[in-house]
């Protein structure tokens, strides 16, 4: 990572300007919230809009996308939070869960949906009455609560009884501002008052090698490597340019950052290099006749050697299985579907998850398509 070079290119959403943006779970599509309450669904592969809609009266402030890529959860500096249907680009009622909502100077609670209720997470530290919590969020399996408290405390509480069931202390009483849960779920990340990022073993390790940080300030994006605290690469975008919010792709390194209302897209600048994949590559000044060899093709070779036939018989005696399918540890997090038919998508996509959106080709011509019965007509794409 630290010897290539970067290339960043930006992303348009017509006539708006973008406040956060969000990858689905395999980085195929892009979630970006505008600051004028619209959503817009990106093809990552084309970077073209696939779909847009008004979700809020005011700026989006935050997005999060369900784990089969067909619902996508918004919040709004509307003070309200809905749940869209991405196919359709409808708001859904979901009554059977639950919503996690930290306010600003008010101790954080767990609302249930139906029947409508309301529970306060209290504080239940002996001594620490008064560290308000400054940061929340769920663990991948939502069975737990993780808090970060004005003063470096980590606390974790049962997500259905809310009773404390642990909590730590940092080596710093700085503030913690922000607690990401990674794919897999294992360690936390923080972000404290201090600008020091910290990583916390939950059970085992993550397989995970780098991670990204920003400062609100400057569009510069920092890359350390997690198990030495090494700096490797900075990122530096347009000078004055205040960032909003950075995400990095699933499974890619790339990285989206949003500023001044424009997604940008830092990705690795390819440089082809034939000779890597073929040392003795020559080129050719004209076409050469390639002399076959004796036998080269054939299916039983009569010059070949004993001890070379009986090694090609037992290669193609050599059984492939091509119809059993192991789930790819790259788009699996720790608590992933034993199933692996829950990965596949649905080519009607009415079930199962969703990896890409359909779109219709814009087409101002008109054209004749035959009909069955050796009829013409005219159509339009449109």
């Amino acid at each position: 990572l630290g010897r290539r070079s970067i290339h960043c290119l930006s992303i348009s959403i017509q006539n708006g300007a973008a406040n956060c943006c969000k990858f689905n779970r395999w980085g195929t599509l892009v979630a970006v919230g505008s600051t004028d309450g619209r959503i817009f669904i990106f093809d990552f592969v084309t970077k073209g809009i696939v779909k847009t809609w008004t979700a809020h009266a005011l700026p989006v402030s935050s997005l999060s996308w369900s784990r089969d890529g067909r619902k996508l959860l918004t919040a709004s500096a509307d003070t309200t939070v809905a749940i869209w249907n991405v196919i359709e680009a409808s708001c859904m009622h979901r009554n059977d869960n639950q919503v996690l909502v930290l306010q600003l100077n008010y101790p954080p609670c767990l609302d249930e949906l139906n029947p409508r209720s309301q529970r306060i997470i209290t504080n239940d530290i002996p001594g620490a009455i008064e560290d308000g919590v400054s940061a929340i969020a769920f663990d991948r399996r939502a069975n737990y609560l993780i808090t970060g408290t004005n003063k470096g405390k980590l606390v974790v509480y049962d997500a259905k009884t809310l009773k404390m069931v642990s909590w730590g202390r940092q080596n710093s009483v700085q503030q913690i501002k922000q607690i990401v849960i990674p794919r897999r779920g294992n360690f936390i990340i923080t972000n404290s008052q201090d600008r020091i990022i910290r990583t916390f073993d939950l059970n085992d390790i993550l397989d995970c090698y780098y991670i990204c940080g920003a400062s609100t300030k400057a569009h510069s994006l920092y890359v350390w490597e997690r198990t030495t605290g090494t700096l490797i690469k900075i990122l530096h975008g347009t000078k004055g340019e205040c960032l909003m919010d950075v995400q990095w792709h699933p499974i890619r390194p790339v990285i989206l950052s949003v500023a001044n209302g424009i997604v940008s897209v830092w990705t690795q600048a390819h440089v082809e290099n034939w000779s890597a994949f073929a040392p003795e590559f020559t080129e050719l000044e004209e076409n050469a006749k390639y002399e076959e060899k004796e036998g080269e093709f054939d299916l039983d070779d009569e010059d070949a050697d004993v001890d070379d036939k009986g090694h090609s018989q037992d290669s193609d005696e050599e059984i492939i299985d091509i119809e059993s399918l192991k789930p790819s540890e790259i788009l699996c997090s720790s608590d992933e579907e034993d199933n692996i038919n829950s990965l596949l998508p649905d080519v009607t996509l009415k079930t199962g998850p969703l990896w890409f959106l359909p779109i219709t080709p814009e087409c101002d011509n008109t054209d004749t398509l035959p009909l069955p019965g050796g009829h013409f007509t005219g159509i339009s794409l449109e």
